[in-house]
């Protein structure tokens, strides 16, 4: 390589040859750089995806043994759903005809992988729906909420590296919560003397003395992984849930009233966990496949007589409504505090601007824990609907690259919202 270095600046020097040969070489020169970049990429990008799961921690280093578990039967299969299953498929029926809507592109794509769950409930067929809903891995009815579907879970069985990532983001997730809730002492990085008591047993002890009641982790979803301890398999989803149940029992002093309402509610194990803390009064809106989902975690973990299903009678008494956005748009009912995770940047704008008219009109206090890798972000909703709220903003806690966000939007003078009506 260096002879032919030193024979190509020895030819672009002759009078005749020389700019000839000056040009092939310049060329070359590219050719190798553009190689190199090219090889570097390839390499940056190989490190950041064998990266990307240990950059979502707080504590990776830093925690004890994880004990992975895996969640090996559904807690509802010792108990009798048939009815449950029943009152889910009637729901069902009536709300997806009602819902055209399921927006946008995202969720419009996401539905399709479920089909074969719409068609079973569609049918009416009561052993097929009971199978899916007690196995949801056999399916992708879980798809774009939760981590249990066909396509996740085949990755984990052949790839057991992925289960342990799954319980040590839990493990850390329980210590990030542990902290914020003053259940533990905040770690300092800058000096190492500090006792971590932050085995998983410790933490929830510790969480438990602190909130006030025995927490419990309702296992409904077979290989599930998490971390293993005496109030079940506690996964990810379930830590940032309870994180999520705390937030809104911190701020009910700022309202007048408990009503709550919470928009694109995953599996439900937020309403679960608000539940256990004395919100008792809470409505969910999602989609209506998300619903089933919904109906049957909490019908099975709190008892079937605690829900409202869609197109059901609401004899007033304090219970968890599970709704469609068609409902929440007709609705006068209004709402002390509303709360969205994870979802409302993942749907079309146009949705998201009618969702904000509603929650404006008829909302005290609204709660987002987004993140702001899409088109728009949450915090510029204010001024697209020429709104002016006050508002308080903050890193999320648990989620590395997630924002918090307070919107009081009972302030918002009603000259502002007159186009609202």
């Amino acid at each position: 390589m260096k002879i032919g270095r030193v024979f190509g600046d020895t030819l672009s020097r002759l009078p005749v040859l020389g700019r000839f040969f000056r040009e092939i070489q310049s060329r070359y020169r590219q050719f190798r750089l553009h190689n190199q970049r090219q090889k570097d990429h390839h390499c940056r990008d190989i490190n950041a995806r064998h990266k990307r799961p240990f950059s979502l921690f707080f504590y990776y280093e830093l925690l004890p043994q994880s004990p992975v578990t895996m969640v090996t039967g559904s807690s509802a299969e010792t108990r009798s759903d048939r009815n449950l299953v029943e009152r889910i498929i009637a729901a069902y029926a009536l709300s997806s005809a009602e819902t055209k809507d399921l927006g946008g592109p995202i969720w419009s794509s996401i539905t399709t992988k479920s089909k074969d769950v719409h068609d079973a409930l569609i049918s009416g067929d009561v052993l097929t729906v009971t199978d899916l809903l007690r196995y949801p891995a056999r399916s992708n009815i879980l798809y774009g909420f939760d981590m249990v579907f066909k396509e996740n879970v085949h990755r984990k069985r052949v790839d057991p590296q992925a289960g342990k990532i799954s319980a040590q983001l839990a493990h850390d997730n329980l210590v990030r919560l542990a902290e914020t809730i003053g259940a533990i002492r905040t770690y300092l990085p800058e000096v190492d003397f500090q006792d971590r008591v932050w085995n998983p047993e410790q933490l929830i002890t510790s969480i438990e003395e602190t909130v006030g009641f025995t927490l419990q982790f309702p296992n409904t979803i077979p290989e599930e992984y998490g971390i293993g301890s005496s109030r079940g398999v506690v996964c990810k989803r379930a830590v940032q849930a309870l994180y999520q149940a705390w937030k809104l029992t911190q701020l009910k002093p700022f309202v007048q009233g408990e009503k709550t309402l919470e928009i694109g509610a995953g599996l439900g194990r937020t309403a679960f966990f608000a539940n256990l803390f004395g919100l008792t009064d809470y409505t969910i809106i999602d989609l209506p496949l998300a619903n089933v989902a919904q109906a049957y975690f909490l019908g099975t973990s709190l008892g079937e007589e605690q829900i409202v299903l869609h197109g059901e009678p609401d004899d007033g008494h304090s219970r968890i409504r599970v709704e469609n956005p068609t409902w929440f748009h007709s609705t006068k009912n209004h709402f002390n505090i509303a709360l969205n995770c994870d979802s409302m940047v993942e749907i079309g704008i146009e949705d998201v601007e009618n969702y904000w008219r509603k929650l404006i009109q008829q909302v005290d206090l609204f709660i987002s824990m987004n993140h702001e890798a899409q088109s728009f972000r949450v915090t510029d909703l204010p001024q697209r609907l020429k709104v002016a709220p006050r508002s308080l903003r903050s890193l999320h806690p648990l989620r590395k690259g997630y924002v918090e966000e307070l919107f009081f939007l009972a302030d918002i003078p009603a000259v502002q919202t007159e186009s609202f009506q």
